[in-house]
């Protein structure tokens, strides 16, 4: 039996495969598991590996031979699978979303692992009061001299790590935040701002109607993509913090449903493209 030829792709990291792959994928519309092999210098099976996570993912959708773009969305994977994926986008999103935190007063900042980056981000310098009804948030910032930390309580969510508030349903009713930081799993224009399951989405829903500003934050793998429980029209957004891989027509959706993007990444934050869309209305 003849050994599979190394070449440079041999070295990559799985993710880094798969990100290579997923970027083909956006660029030709399709992928062969024949070509990838050859390009990438690793085994066909290896490839048909990365096309079954890329496809859990929701990004491609596995065909005879190969693999087609998942540009029309579909259900999102779980959050604990979700939770490990692209990590360092994350964090690019964590560190831009903490550039909009107020000096001074009260923000919500919901449960997620994109949201977990920016709690990761505060540096203490605002003085402000964080309410979350996630408990590994919490502890994270509860550290800082200058946060206060009220946490939502309810039953714990075990898929997503996350309280349900109903314990603190009189609360809710009674708070008001400046600011809503607000980890989304899903986002599209047919099915708006969804969630993985209804008790979580019906959370949200509370929340984001006791602020005068959202900011959401999900990495750009989530547009396009829908989950199981609707929390609104994409119109709830004020702002979208979001990595540099954002398709163009994703972008161009935002701004037509006003709005306004930040672009994340490595080097730091990025003007949105103008091939994006036109002006802001």
């Amino acid at each position: 039996m003849s050994r599979q030829k190394t070449g440079p792709g041999r070295s990559l990291m799985a993710i880094e495969r798969r990100r290579k792959i997923h970027d083909l994928a956006l660029r030709h519309g399709s992928v062969s598991v024949s070509d990838l092999a050859a390009l990438l210098g690793v085994a066909q099976n290896t490839v048909r590996a990365d096309l079954d996570a890329l496809q859990r993912e929701g990004k491609v959708r596995r065909s005879h031979g190969g693999a087609v773009l998942n540009g029309s969305g579909g259900p999102t994977p779980p959050y604990a699978q979700m939770r490990a994926t692209h990590l360092e986008e994350k964090s690019w999103i964590g560190a831009a979303a903490a550039r909009l935190l107020p000096s001074s007063g009260c923000v919500f900042i919901n449960a997620g692992s994109t949201t977990l980056q920016l709690a990761a981000a505060i540096t203490g310098e605002q003085q402000i009061s964080v309410t979350t009804n996630s408990p590994e948030l919490a502890l994270l910032v509860s550290c800082l001299p200058t946060v206060t930390v009220d946490l939502l309580g309810g039953r714990m969510i075990r898929e997503s790590q996350e309280t349900d508030g109903t314990l603190s349903g009189d609360a809710i009713d009674s708070l008001f935040w400046d600011v809503v930081f607000y980890g989304m799993t899903a986002l599209d224009e047919q099915h708006g701002i969804t969630s993985a399951s209804h008790a979580p989405a019906m959370l949200d829903r509370r929340i984001l109607a006791h602020t005068r500003k959202v900011v959401g934050l999900c990495d750009s793998s989530k547009l396009g993509l829908y989950a199981n429980a609707r929390v609104g029209p994409v119109e709830i957004l004020d702002v979208l913090v979001t990595d540099a891989n954002a398709r163009p027509q994703h972008l161009r959706m935002l701004r037509e449903h006003g709005v306004e993007v930040v672009l994340a990444s490595r080097e730091g934050v990025h003007p949105e493209p103008e091939t994006a869309g036109g002006d802001r209305p």
